[in-house]
């Protein structure tokens, strides 16, 4: 496997292992696309619960990814 596809799979490894700990942004999330669902203008979105849910995983994966690096 080359090193960039190593790379991209360990970090698709970490990323589900922080998951867990995300699970309230996770369900903001899912509340804000279940209200949405029936929005018939195109304008509601749930880009912010989105990216708050991302962010999370995002700061439990870093040390764990750049420890890995070193």
């Amino acid at each position: 496997m080359a090193p960039s596809l190593r790379a991209q799979a360990r970090l698709a490894q970490i990323e589900e292992e922080c998951k867990p700990h995300c699970v309230r942004e996770w369900a903001a999330y899912k509340a804000c696309a279940e209200r949405i669902k029936d929005d018939t203008t195109g304008q509601a979105h749930c880009s912010g619960q989105y990216f708050d849910f991302w962010k999370c995983v995002d700061h439990c994966a870093a040390p764990k990814l750049f420890a890995a690096l070193k």
